[in-house]
């Protein structure tokens, strides 16, 4: 029987959720903790909060990876030669390219390029098909190494890689995921596998596991303002309402909208961290990070270069249902302490 420590923690943006991972992994020195998430930069925050609460070092007990490099090292390559009939076929991972359209799932090239690079939409379907195919030895393994295995941003998580999770969630190893689905900007994989769990059908994939994941829901924001919360809130009104501990009042507080010609002088004044939609908006010179980059940090002030559509929904030009970047809008909004303020 799988172990009763499987716990999923959906939680608001600001509810500590990543520091609950780093300071619980830290918590006990014998146990042997994984800590799993998919962006770069989830990884490089991850390592520098526990380094601030370590000492400037990573325990010995704590591995920090990224969710490729998981499925990579520590599933696919220790028994790769279970599929491939080779040791050392497997090279790296082909982050950008497709899989031939009509080839078969029995052939190799179904999964490799011909530099023996892993297409990336077929990663986490050839861990579990590894897996399968060893006789559960990937799973074994990884109970071998690990007492705990910590995934950050679980949202992120789509098509096979949640029957990855099926797997570790079935096996005798705890888990702990933490996640909220209003933040699903990235996918681990464009593959159509599992496509109604997505977003916060995350939530429905969690409710069919219930008997062997615990659920807990937490509604609570260390970050940002109740204006601000209760913008953020409107973008998702069937998922519970946020409340805020920050009362802090600085005579700039909330979600503002300004125009343009008034940036300038707004960024002089309010020296907010600017926000944009991706690389090619235009901030009017100012620079900026965009806001897929941002998930996980905490600003006084935002100033946010949005898509044109967030401009029609503020606006009440279009409704709610017709908004497709209210995940994006909400992630933006929620980095700041005191005021998120948008330009049009």
């Amino acid at each position: 029987m799988p172990s009763r420590t499987n716990t999923a923690i959906i939680a608001a943006a600001g509810s500590r959720k990543t520091q609950f991972i780093v300071e619980n992994a830290l918590a006990d020195p014998s146990e042997r903790a994984l800590i799993v998430t998919y962006t770069n930069e989830n990884q490089r925050q991850i390592t520098r909060r526990i380094e601030q609460l370590a000492g400037g070092v990573i325990p010995k007990h704590i591995t920090v990876t990224g969710w490729f490099s998981f499925l990579i090292n520590q599933c696919i390559r220790p028994y790769q030669n279970a599929v491939t009939h080779e040791v050392g076929y497997l090279r790296s991972l082909n982050f950008i390219g497709k899989r031939p359209e009509y080839i078969k799932k029995t052939q190799l090239g179904y999964f490799f390029d011909k530099n023996h690079d892993l297409y990336r939409d077929t990663v986490a379907d050839l861990a579990v098909i590894v897996n399968r195919q060893s006789g559960g030895k990937v799973i074994k393994r990884l109970h071998a190494c690990f007492d705990h295995i910590y995934i950050d941003e679980v949202q992120d998580m789509v098509a096979f890689d949640l029957d990855v999770l099926d797997l570790l969630l079935k096996s005798d190893i705890s888990v702990t995921m933490v996640g909220d689905p209003r933040q699903h900007i990235y996918s681990t994989s464009g593959g159509t596998r599992n496509k109604k769990y997505r977003g916060r059908g995350l939530l429905d994939w969690l409710n069919e596991r219930s008997n062997i994941c615990q659920i807990e829901t937490r509604t609570e924001t260390y970050r940002s303002n109740q204006q601000i919360c209760d913008f953020a809130d409107a973008l998702f009104p069937t998922l519970p309402a946020t409340s805020s501990h920050n009362i802090d009042i600085t005579g700039h507080d909330g979600v503002f909208i300004i125009d343009r010609a008034e940036v300038a002088e707004y960024a002089a004044t309010y020296h907010p961290q600017v926000l944009r939609h991706d690389k090619r908006t235009n901030t009017e010179n100012l620079g900026g990070l965009n806001i897929g980059n941002a998930k996980g940090s905490t600003y006084d002030r935002v100033l946010i270069f949005p898509a044109s559509t967030a401009i029609k929904y503020y606006d009440g030009k279009i409704p709610l249902d017709d908004f497709k970047g209210a995940d994006r809008l909400y992630v933006a909004i929620t980095r700041a302490r005191f005021s998120a303020t948008l330009v049009r």
